[in-house]
């Protein structure tokens, strides 16, 4: 994946999509799911180095692709059956399946868990990475997490995987009425997750805490303001709260703007 181009990449999304296609049809097993993340997982797979930096599905019946990705692709004809691939992620079968889940809502406790073991061990690189649904999302362990990251101010990044239900891909107009993410949001969440707006942002913090208190928190309210202005999220304030820096909505589809 590393050696590949964008281009490449979206030929092997599509084929990736296929093969899930034709498995789930004679084995059985969770279809739309994995359909609405092959292009989020080629990209996580792209960007990051797995499996030193950690990808935890949240419940991972959606980890079709990220298995097909991870060296089972051959093998993908005996999911669900006896002796063959597991329908969920599954530790004793890969080295990248670093957490086994089958239930909701526990892939950022342990991505945290496993920022923190990172940090004590001093791994010099720390990235782990929740994957969440919006439905997962709902869970009480879910948000305990994210208020414990936030306590803990540790380095880890989660992916909300929001598109209103997993059976149709986000950005695809449908009967339902899903709308495509639009051209202006991918600019700006790239323009507010570039290098040169982080730099500048850290050179503002760092100056800011010079300032008296009282300016400190009127700084910060305009990062916010900022940040919101160019996103236009009013939703990210409940993450921003909680510790989190927010960027989005991103389509999750769109492999021009899901990789740098």
């Amino acid at each position: 994946l590393k050696g590949m181009s964008v281009e490449q990449l979206k030929k092997l999304s599509d084929e990736l999509r296929w093969e899930v296609i034709e498995a789930v049809s004679q084995t059985g097993g969770h279809l739309s799911s994995s359909l609405g993340v092959v292009e989020l997982t080629v990209a996580l797979h792209k960007v990051f180095d797995t499996p030193t930096d950690k990808i935890i599905w949240d419940v991972a019946h959606q980890a079709y692709p990220h298995k097909m990705l991870t060296g089972r692709r051959d093998r993908f004809p005996t999911l669900r059956q006896w002796g063959g691939l597991s329908g969920f992620t599954k530790r004793k079968e890969s080295e990248y399946d670093c957490f086994g889940a089958g239930h909701s809502s526990t892939s950022i406790s342990a991505a945290l868990g496993m920022s923190v073991g990172k940090e004590i061990m001093g791994n010099p690189t720390n990235n782990c990475i929740a994957v969440i649904g919006d439905g997962a999302i709902t869970g009480g362990m879910a948000y305990e997490a994210i208020n414990h990251a936030g306590y803990l101010n540790q380095r880890m990044i989660v992916i909300l995987n929001e598109n209103g239900q997993v059976s149709l891909p986000t950005g695809t107009p449908s009967a339902a009425g899903v709308q495509p993410v639009g051209a202006l949001s991918g600019t700006t969440s790239r323009m507010l997750a570039s290098r040169q707006f982080q730099d500048a942002r850290e050179v503002a913090k760092r100056v800011s805490k010079l300032l008296p208190s009282d300016l400190q928190r009127i700084a910060r309210k305009v990062d916010e303001f900022g940040r919101g202005f160019v996103s236009g999220e009013e939703g990210a304030v409940l993450f921003e709260e909680l510790g989190f820096y927010y960027l989005g909505p991103i389509d999750g589809h769109d492999l021009d703007n899901l990789i740098p």
